[in-house]
This record gives structure tokens, sequence and C-alpha cells, in this order.
């Protein structure tokens, strides 16, 4: 599988889209299952090695999560609220990245850092 051509085509959804997240994986709103398993299987083949952990891909430049799903890829979006709301709140952006970022971690997995 050309990495290329598999990142060229990929379903995006934001956060708000997600249902729960489990040490199974990511269910959404609309019924799709991001399945750990099923990443880290795609990550392993896609950079030719034998085991891995890693479930996809994250930019905390952009705030996003981009996993190995087959047939195609989910980007996961962490949208801001605004700059004002961003400096005041507790719930900032940044925080709500880290701590599903954290959460995958938890569960045993990672993903690679691409910001």
């Amino acid at each position: 599988m050309d990495k290329d051509k598999y990142f060229s085509d990929y379903d995006a959804f934001t956060e708000n889209e997600m249902l729960e997240i489990t040490a199974q994986g990511i269910t959404l709103k609309n019924g799709m299952v991001i399945d750990f398993v099923e990443c880290t299987e795609v990550w392993a083949r896609e950079n030719s090695v034998e085991d891995s952990k890693c479930v996809g891909e994250r930019d905390a430049t952009d705030y996003s999560f981009t996993f190995y799903t087959l047939p195609k890829p989910i980007m996961i979006k962490f949208i801001p609220k605004g700059k004002l709301i961003e400096f005041f709140t507790k719930d900032a952006t940044y925080r709500r990245f880290r701590a599903f970022q954290k959460k995958i971690i938890e569960f045993g997995y990672r993903t690679y850092d691409m910001s």
C-alpha cells in the first residue's frame, strides 16, 4: 500500500462527533468505529515493522489525530473556540487534545508526532 496514496483520501470528523473512547477504540456518533488493533496492524504494515502499538499520527499544530483505519484513514480534529474563549477557559483546545492523547496512552497505544 502506498502511504501517500493512502492518506490522499480520508474521512474527517470533529471531536464533538466522538461518542466514546475505550481500550478497543473510538466509536463515533454515526456508528463508525476506529478499531485500535486494526490501526496497529495497518501502521505496522505501512512502516514495515512486525509489531507496533501505534494507532496513527497526531499533529499538535492543527490539533488533529489521523488513525490508520481501513479502507481509508479517519481524522479527528479538535476545533478551537475562539481566541478570547481559549485564553480564559480551562477547557482549551490544547488541553482537550492532550487529554485525548493521554487516554490513548492509558489504553496502551501511541500516536506518532507529526508536529
